[in-house]
């Protein structure tokens, strides 16, 4: 990675609101590529992270130990994939152990990068199950904003399970707009011959991502989630526009309730 690509990528980070600071290496070394961070941000909220750019698929345990090295130290991970990587826009396949691993570390989309004349920009690669267990849809979400850091626990029962720090740069707005995409990729998929979706497993999945949280995630971490976005969202005490905190919160707590009443939680 060339390092005035990093520089801007870095420049970029230091103009939002939140960063404090991010700082950026000269040049990384290939003996150190996965060990030391392209960039490092912390907030003013004292909260940390640090961004890797991958030209190449990280291995299971290279992947496994950043997130265990940084989170032992309250550092987020953040990894950003080169997306030429990645699954093409519109494809429908299987995805490699290491895809896999990422799109459940980032609930669903992996954050990547493209190389061109116009400089460095980011992309989300968004992955859903189809109808057909194992092969995922994938598309593309250009233009990815830089308005938010934010580092959050997360807790994944994958292979790379473990309690991790994870870094998130996606603001709430351009989360919903992630969630609309969805819904009209699922309607492309459908008109196009797949099963519709609105099984049960798939109304649980979707309980999950309205939480924010990876599927399948413990009793604990399904309440933390619920409380945290609940005191975000409540038309009483919310900072967003009341229209969009009533719905957000009854969306939350319909989640919260789906989830409980699946998997029997009292």
């Amino acid at each position: 990675m060339p390092a005035d690509y990093v520089q801007e990528l870095a420049r970029r980070f230091r103009a939002i609101q939140d960063v404090r600071y991010a700082s950026a290496r000269p040049e990384a070394s290939l003996t150190t590529r996965l060990i030391e961070p392209d960039i490092r941000v912390e907030t003013w909220l004292n909260s940390r992270l640090h961004i890797y750019l991958m030209g190449r698929a990280p291995k299971q345990r290279e992947l496994k130990s950043l997130l265990k090295g940084n989170s032992g130290g309250g550092i987020g991970t953040l990894i950003l994939l080169e997306a030429a990587l990645l699954p093409a826009d519109g494809a429908c396949l299987r995805l490699r152990q290491w895809q896999d691993d990422l799109r459940v570390l980032n609930l669903g989309a992996i954050p990547a990068y493209n190389l061109g004349a116009g400089g460095i920009s980011l992309r989300q690669v968004n992955l859903e199950e189809t109808a057909e267990r194992g092969i995922f849809a994938c598309w593309h979400t250009l233009d990815f904003p830089f308005e938010a850091v934010s580092v959050r626990r997360r807790e994944v029962t994958s292979n790379i399970r473990g309690n991790w720090l994870v870094g998130d740069i996606i603001s709430s707005r351009f989360k919903r707009r992630l969630s609309e995409e969805r819904a009209r990729q699922r309607f492309h998929h459908r008109t196009r011959g797949a099963r519709a979706l609105g099984t049960p497993a798939e109304q649980i999945s979707a309980a999950y991502l309205a939480l924010e949280i990876e599927v399948g995630a413990g009793q604990e971490a399904v309440k933390e989630a619920f409380r945290k976005l609940a005191r975000e969202y409540h038309p009483d005490v919310s900072r967003h526009d009341k229209a969009e905190a009533e719905r957000r919160f009854k969306e939350v707590s319909s989640a919260y309730d789906k989830i409980k009443d699946h998997r029997r939680w009292r």
